[in-house]
């Protein structure tokens, strides 16, 4: 919900709006000779400064103060060098770690390989950053790995061919040799800076049957085949769909269980609870749960999930709540239709919701709404690429990435786009920043639009007495709509500059 209200300051003319495309920020692209195609710290394979281009901008975390960001790609340098992570703040970055350079922390001659998904970064509350990563060129054996980076210092923390504790094998005489595979996702830093939530799978010397598993460090917090869930147990995790709090206190996961009817197996556990499971009712309501596509939790344990029922229609649903589903209108005449891309919000109760709509047009029909209603941005809209102040570069919005969009506590979107030119052709991918002014308009109270950002309800509901509008009144004189005769354009117009 919109956290503003309405004040005396809304007597007075104040200069704020809804969020626009105007308001977007470029930070990178794809776009070949463009300026924001330019990767930032860029080496060649013996490190010195070299001048590569974006070829591909992957995967995007965000701390969760809004602070930093970090965005996962590739370069156009081949493949030994290409695969990048940049870490950066507002609209600038460098190169935090390269595919082909020392792995930090690592054994002489290791090497960055890739960096794992979906998210290239976590950050704790400290502002300590946790990631995980694949290596070459060293032990062949230990090339996957978990590392933290505080205070400037890279460090291992654990690694493939480690031990993974307080496991429980099958058969059970068998316990007490696992040791992590080679992949690992879902990473987040805890606030002690040395323990890290991930999921690991395969687990050496253990059961197909008794791994995934989640785990806190190196020791097993819940485990396929033996961890119980309201009176079921754990079958199998997301190796990309599980997280948690930077204080522990909080967690979900994604997987299924091991009920034999494969047609209601599938959940979304948070906190030791199934809060979304296939076949069954989403969130109380009358939609029914076929799939779940994506959930994210944010430090202070609010969860957002999105998935689809068994018509293919998408739901989203905040806090156990549902908040949107295929149908719901977003403004006058305009629905949601059956895909949702993106779905988030930050710690303040404001959410970001991406997708398609009714509205007719094949060109325009993706949008990107505040709180359900409010739309900050559409497919179709021109940006200002190069940063010149004028939108002349040929590039407009094509859709919204799914999952790679973060809202901020002080209102600003960091997201990834895919454009296209004005003959519809895809030019790439986008890394961009969106600042919303005020979420609608602090003195719009009721968020139906503003003249320059003056909200005209209360001024109105004081001039009339509170009247309906109407829109073929005396006094309206553009028969645009009236307050019990009092046409509030001109006035409006005089006060703010603008006009209705």
């Amino acid at each position: 919900m919109l956290r503003y209200a309405f004040s005396v300051c809304c007597m007075a003319v104040v200069v704020a709006s809804a969020a626009s495309a105007n308001d977007i920020e470029v930070i990178y692209t794809e776009i070949a000779g463009s300026p924001t195609a330019v990767v930032p710290g860029a080496k060649d394979a013996v490190g010195d400064p070299a001048f590569a281009e974006w070829s591909a901008i992957e995967d995007l975390s965000i701390s969760p103060d809004g602070a930093e960001w970090m965005v996962k790609g590739r370069t156009n340098q081949g493949s030994s060098l290409d695969s990048i992570l940049v870490l950066g703040a507002g609209t600038s970055g460098n190169a935090f770690a390269q595919d082909g350079q020392p792995f930090q922390g690592g054994v002489t001659g290791e090497l960055y390989d890739f960096f794992d998904s979906p998210g290239p970064a976590s950050w704790n509350e400290l502002g300590e950053i946790g990631f995980s990563a694949r290596a070459r060129g060293g032990d062949s054996a230990v090339f996957e790995k978990v590392v933290t980076y505080i205070g400037g210092v890279h460090t291992i923390v654990l690694q493939m061919g480690d031990d993974a504790l307080g496991l429980v094998d099958n058969p059970v005489g068998s316990s007490g040799d696992e040791k992590f595979g080679n992949s690992i996702a879902s990473v987040f830093l805890l606030n002690d800076g040395a323990t890290l939530g991930f999921v690991n799978t395969p687990i050496t010397n253990c059961h197909s049957s008794r791994y995934p598993a989640f785990f806190m460090g190196d020791t097993s917090f819940r485990q396929s085949g033996i961890s119980p869930i309201d009176g079921e147990v754990w079958d199998s995790f997301g190796l990309s769909d599980a997280g948690g709090t930077p204080d522990g206190a909080h967690w979900f996961a994604e997987g299924d269980t091991e009920n034999a009817n494969t047609a209601i197996d599938l959940i979304l556990a948070v906190d030791d609870d199934i809060v979304l499971q296939e076949g069954s009712p989403v969130a109380g309501s009358g939609v029914t749960l076929a799939d779940i596509f994506f959930t994210r939790m944010l430090t202070n344990g609010d969860w957002f999930s999105r998935g689809d029922d068994p018509s293919d229609n998408d739901w989203a649903v905040r806090n156990g709540v549902l908040v949107a589903k295929t149908g719901d209108e977003i403004a006058a005449g305009e629905h949601w239709t059956a895909v949702f891309s993106a779905f988030t919000g930050n710690r303040l109760g404001d959410w970001l919701l991406a997708g398609s709509t009714d509205i007719g047009d094949a060109n325009t029909d993706n949008v990107l709404t505040l709180n359900g209603t409010l739309v900050l941005a559409r497919e179709g809209d021109a940006l200002d690429v190069d940063g010149d102040g004028s939108f002349d570069d040929d590039a407009f919005i094509a859709s919204f990435q799914p999952n790679d969009m973060f809202l901020t506590d002080d209102m600003k979107v960091y997201m990834l786009l895919t454009l296209r030119n004005s003959a519809g052709s895809g030019i790439g991918d986008a890394f961009v920043r969106l600042a919303i002014p005020s979420a609608c308009n602090p003195c719009d109270t009721n968020c139906d639009g503003s003249v320059n950002g003056f909200d005209i309800d209360p001024l109105v509901e004081l001039l009339t007495g509170g009247g309906t509008p109407c829109s073929s009144c005396a006094g309206d004189v553009n028969a645009d709509g009236s307050v019990n005769g009092f046409d509030v354009d001109g006035f409006v117009a005089a006060l703010s500059g603008g006009s209705c």
